[in-house]
């Protein structure tokens, strides 16, 4: 009798543990413009140094998501898209030149971008934060792709524009510096 008991009991803690997995996963996507203070702002959720603080009015937006996956580890998959008057645009690009940014950047088998980087922020543990400009058109384009244990748990590529995208840029789960990793050639 005491065995039925106790396996009766581990089946529902084990029951338990499974659906309490479920509950743990969080996910938060917006392509609401009007959600970006709440997100990327000052006081958001997930703020940065190379997104900006607060959309210019001269800003006619193009493209915004923001996406957020954690089953285990954060995901973030973000990116912003706009063109503004000159003067705005000086003013962002001037200010994204004074960060202080990675100089090794090209890590998951980039090559380089289609347009001219601002500012970047690369680690090969956690991906990627940038800001690339399109000097002929005023138009600023900011990039997120963040995770953990050298891959994303997101299919960034169903979710940005492939030109924002590092060229060669290999964040899913089989790529070369998760493999190099897992042997032992990489330092957290």
């Amino acid at each position: 009798m005491k065995k039925k008991i106790l396996l009766i009991i581990s089946i529902i803690i084990t029951m338990s543990i499974c659906s309490g997995c479920g509950l743990l996963t969080q996910k938060d996507k917006t392509t609401d413009i009007s959600d970006y203070s709440e997100y990327l702002g000052t006081e958001g959720k997930h703020p940065n140094d190379i997104f900006p603080q607060s959309i210019p009015i001269s800003a006619v937006i193009e493209d915004f998501c923001y996406y957020y996956y954690n089953s285990w580890d954060p995901n973030h998959v973000v990116y912003l898209v706009y063109s503004c008057n000159e003067e705005d645009y000086a003013k962002e690009t001037e200010r994204l030149s004074k960060l202080n940014s990675s100089s090794d950047y090209l890590i998951y088998g980039g090559t380089g971008f289609n347009y001219p980087i601002c500012a970047i922020l690369a680690d090969s543990y956690n991906g990627y934060i940038y800001a690339l400009a399109d000097k002929d058109n005023n138009r600023l384009i900011y990039v997120e792709i963040t995770f953990c244990d050298y891959f994303s748990d997101i299919n960034y590529e169903e979710i940005i524009d492939k030109e924002y995208l590092l060229k060669g840029f290999d964040a899913k789960l089989g790529n070369s510096t998760r493999r190099a990793f897992e042997k032992g050639e990489l330092n957290k």
